[in-house]
């Protein structure tokens, strides 16, 4: 059965099927979108104000905003189209107690005010299952899920789990200090938060319909199971030590709930911490983020071969400065092993060039 927003969903789900067995199913995974009417009328705005939107229930809204969005475009490759019921990136904060805050000024994403003011009054820390911010996320999730049937997949939510909650819950600063000054606080509240990573991922896959009815797409992988993004933003600030005593075995619990992962590693003051996230043994995808300012993440050949070496697949894109373009892509197919590659975002032009492009790479792969 397709989808209405990728009618060819049967078909592209065996080279996903191969990719995550390791296999080249002749070419490279790609994925991308072009307008259907390059001179059309300007697109609306869908992700802007999602986050808005999503927490002052103007969920009809948002739908509305999307389908328009979705119908501009042909989703070409193994490129399958999502849509997640997310709150923002502190979200996982708020199902802890604090508030989610949007300024007038600027209502594109959301943020909490630390609400910890010393560790030894707030543990443990307890994860409500009933609380109101959670309920309301799965009651999105479920709208999304009943209008999602037949035309799309309900992506998963943005997981800022482990030492990115703490990190909102006490703000980055002070909690940058309390691994030395109240170490033993800061490894029991990565405990408390580490037990609320299954409840809580569980009941999401439950009201998006996902899983073993329709697979799992996120940032439009897809996977016959549970597939996931695992990520630690914070870590950038950790030394080796501290990481691996804190938040690796976090990390580790995080991927072996999942069928298949990827790691989102964000930022150069990340990357001390490659070898260790490479050593999981059942991650499945590198999704290298260099950030703002940075050269394009294709641009890092050293880091997407080290990955592959270590038997992860890697992530490929560009950016807004530096896209990524079918000669590029061309360039750098000599440099990676084709099965362990997904070409993201490949700028294209019309459904003709991505499918030279398509061919190109079957012939030389």
């Amino acid at each position: 059965m397709g989808l209405l927003y990728k009618p060819d969903f049967e078909e592209i789900k065996k080279r996903w099927i191969h990719f995550w067995n390791r296999e080249v199913y002749k070419r490279p995974v790609i994925m991308t979108a072009c307008r259907k009417n390059p001179s059309g009328a300007p697109l609306p705005d869908c992700f802007g104000l999602r986050y808005y939107n999503a927490v002052h229930g103007k969920w009809d809204e948002q739908l509305a905003l999307f389908h328009c969005w979705m119908q501009e475009f042909v989703f070409l490759g193994e490129a399958v189209p999502s849509f997640s019921a997310d709150f923002g990136p502190d979200q996982f904060a708020a199902f802890f107690g604090a508030q989610l805050k949007f300024s007038e000024n600027s209502k594109s994403t959301s943020w909490v005010k630390p609400i910890v003011d010393d560790w030894n009054n707030v543990l443990p820390l307890v994860f409500d299952e009933n609380g109101q911010v959670f309920q309301k996320l799965l009651a999105y999730t479920r709208k999304i899920a009943d209008d999602s049937k037949g035309k799309y997949l309900v992506g998963d939510i943005d997981k800022h789990s482990n030492a990115d909650t703490l990190s909102a819950l006490r703000g980055p600063m002070k909690f940058c200090m309390d691994f030395y000054d109240c170490p033993d606080l800061v490894e029991r509240a990565m405990l408390d938060v580490r037990k609320a990573y299954s409840p809580i991922c569980d009941a999401v896959f439950h009201a998006s319909d996902t899983g073993e009815k329709r697979g799992t797409c996120h940032y439009g992988f897809w996977h016959p199971g549970k597939f996931g993004v695992v990520q630690s933003d914070f870590i950038c600030m950790l030394g080796k030590e501290h990481f691996r005593k804190y938040v690796l075995p976090a990390l580790e619990e995080e991927v072996e709930y999942y069928d298949a992962s990827y790691f989102h590693l964000d930022g150069p003051g990340a990357l001390k911490h490659l070898d260790d996230i490479l050593a999981l043994k059942k991650l499945g995808v590198l999704q290298w983020q260099p950030g703002d300012g940075e050269k394009a993440n294709f641009q890092w050949i050293d880091v997407l071969q080290k990955a592959q070496k270590a038997g992860k697949a890697v992530h490929v894109f560009g950016n807004s400065q530096t896209p990524l373009m079918p000669g590029t892509v061309k360039q750098i197919h000599k440099e990676l092993n084709p099965a362990l590659v997904v070409y993201d975002g490949v700028l294209v032009k019309s459904v003709h060039e991505f499918e030279e492009l398509a061919a190109w790479l079957e012939k030389n792969t």
